[in-house]
């Protein structure tokens, strides 16, 4: 009867190797959280945000490293898919490829040098100009996972955020000297809702 149940769960494929119920119900959590599907656009905000939900579906399930590979792939499609078959085989013949291992070369695949370059320069940049502090806060946080060197510290947060507010916000930030970008923030919102 368990031989049959087993052949049932792998669809009749009885020369695939049957798996201890461990890793099928790692598979199972897995999906019952619905992890999203990545396409491979070449969109570091989607990947990062793609790999940030398997991370934490991955965490909260308690799944084993030796198996987080084999599931983020089933998770693959068009472009992504296409890239894996190609790529995945060489890839998983290196001794030490490892969901890390992955992660970096999905970047170096997905998040190519040129795209890189511009959102580094955009958060080198980046004023509030018309943007309410909320936006500006918001494009702050995508952009600053793309430049951590400027940004390395909490206190170069606050510096880079408070930099480039608004003249009134960031004279009044200045004086006021916020030790966390969650309090520049907070500050700045409220000297607004008060002008």
């Amino acid at each position: 009867m368990q031989t049959l149940s087993e052949a049932l769960l792998h669809n009749n494929h009885p020369t695939r190797p049957l798996q201890p119920a461990g890793n099928r119900d790692v598979a199972r959590l897995v999906s019952g959280h619905r992890p999203p599907v990545f396409v491979g656009e070449e969109d570091p905000v989607i990947l990062e945000e793609w790999i940030r939900s398997l991370d934490k579906i991955f965490a909260i399930v308690d799944c084993p490293e030796d198996r987080r590979v084999e599931l983020a792939s089933f998770y693959f499609s068009h472009e992504a898919d296409l890239w894996w078959v190609h790529e995945g085989p060489a890839c998983q013949e290196e001794p030490d490829f490892d969901w890390s291992a992955l992660m970096d070369r999905m970047r170096e695949r997905f998040y190519p040098s040129h795209i890189r370059a511009a959102m580094y320069e955009e958060f080198l940049h980046l004023q509030q100009g018309s943007s309410s502090v909320v936006e500006y806060h918001k494009r702050f946080l995508e952009l600053a996972r793309f430049a951590r060197m400027l940004v390395p510290t909490e206190l170069a947060k606050v510096e880079k955020f408070v930099a480039g507010l608004n003249y009134e916000a960031w004279k009044a930030l200045t004086v006021s000297k916020p030790r966390t970008l969650k309090e520049a923030y907070m500050s700045a919102v409220d000297l607004y809702r008060v002008q």
